[in-house]
């Protein structure tokens, strides 16, 4: 099977059969003006498919077969999870294919069966850039204001907004978006001198300092009367597309909005995840407290059937605040222990208030980044993402890439 890099050439067969012994193997091109760019294998069930793992190999090719098959022994296999019956995935192949060369992949399904169709096919994933912190904005009367400057170590929602980019489509906050109780006036005159300037491309969640003021009245309110969607006021959860993404902004606030196992928000967890999956999105959800935190507030159980559910359902990555630092896990599992095949969750509250430090490094954690305020920058992808964190002033570093589950 040849492909220039795109849609293959030659059609036939029109699926693949994989399982049984059976296995594919197809030849793609890869045009040099694609350097730079995410390399994505297109997968499509026909019906519900085992787990797929893809194999870079050297062949020899003639009449449309490949022989004299070797696998390339310093690379490892790329694989996804179960594929539902009609689901698209794009699986993040960068790191075994470059732009300008060609190469053969073989597929199979080692645990089962799978049926594709049409036919896998390279595409050239597109990036959208979003910013996200939490735990964010003083009020005037704070203080250490000092004209919305803050000092030091309190109240630098300013410096920490000024490093959202032109170029960031969208900017998540994680909660505790207003000090100290979220009312209305501090909305106006503390987050909307800094932050707010960045609607409409603000996605906000809710922390426990928004319902210092009864129903959380100033929050909404105040979004409402920017432009800035913020889901039922009587819920506080909301679903937006950014790029290939599905991001879903959740009110982990569990006495205000029930966050247990059977919920109505967690039903909705599971059926805006569903329906990602089934439309090839990689997911990413972002709340206020923590499941997982070195910091001083520690894990949060009370969010745990969240975070069960968004890991169950292939969730990819997961955004919070509460502790005033930044903090990198690597993947855990349902949990939230260690697991490799696991979500990446990370703590951001860093927006402006205040520090917290690290107590006791909890199972998992990758990254920690203290008494420095800052934002997190992604990189979405079709199949993959990546972070890089901007601390203010150029303090702190911390990137990497990770390919959806």
């Amino acid at each position: 099977m040849l492909s220039g890099g795109g849609k293959p050439l030659n059609i036939t067969p029109r699926s693949l059969g994989l399982g049984s012994g059976r296995v594919a193997y197809l030849q793609f091109s890869i045009p040099a003006s694609w350097n730079g760019s995410t390399i994505l294998l297109r997968l499509t069930a026909a019906r519900r498919s085992s787990g797929i793992s893809v194999r870079r190999v050297l062949a020899t090719w003639k009449s449309g077969k490949a022989t004299h098959i070797s696998p390339v022994k310093a690379l490892a296999a790329v694989s996804t999870g179960s594929l539902a019956a009609g689901s698209k995935r794009f699986l993040n192949l960068s790191t075994i294919l470059k732009a300008g060369h060609s190469y053969t992949l073989r597929l199979s399904a080692p645990s089962g069966r799978a049926t594709l169709s049409p036919v896998p096919y390279l595409v050239r994933g597109s990036t959208v850039n979003i910013a996200a912190a939490g735990d964010i904005s003083c009020r005037p009367s704070d203080a250490a204001w000092n004209g919305g400057l803050g000092s030091a170590s309190e109240c630098r929602q300013s410096a920490v907004s000024s490093l959202v980019l032109p170029t960031d489509a969208a900017v998540l906050t994680l909660g505790d978006n207003q000090y100290p109780s979220g009312a209305l006036a501090d909305f106006q005159s503390g987050f909307g001198s800094s932050w707010g300037t960045l609607a409409p491309r603000l996605r906000p969640a809710l922390g426990n300092h928004e319902y210092g003021t009864a129903g959380a009245a100033g929050y909404f309110d105040y979004f409402a009367s920017i432009g800035v969607g913020t889901g039922d006021r009587t819920k506080g959860y909301y679903g937006t597309d950014v790029g290939s993404w599905r991001l879903l902004s959740l009110n982990s606030n569990c006495t205000e909005a029930s966050c247990s196992a059977g919920s109505v928000q967690e039903q909705w967890l599971r059926s805006e995840l569903t329906a990602a999956r089934t439309a090839g999105k990689c997911t990413l959800a972002y709340w206020h407290h923590p499941r997982a935190s070195s910091g001083s507030h520690g894990d949060n159980l009370s969010v745990d059937a969240l975070w069960r559910a968004f890991h169950a359902l292939g969730g990819d990555v997961v955004l919070a605040g509460h502790d005033h630092n930044y903090q990198r896990f690597d993947p855990l599992g349902a949990d939230a222990s260690p697991a490799s095949d696991g979500p990446r969750s990370f703590v951001v509250g860093t927006g402006g208030r205040s520090h917290y430090s690290v107590t006791t490094t909890r199972a998992g954690s990758a990254k920690t980044i203290t008494n420095t305020f800052g934002l997190l920058r992604l990189g979405l992808s079709s199949g993959s993402y990546s972070w890089q964190w901007s601390g203010v002033d150029g303090a702190g570093s911390d990137s990497g890439t990770g390919s959806c589950r």
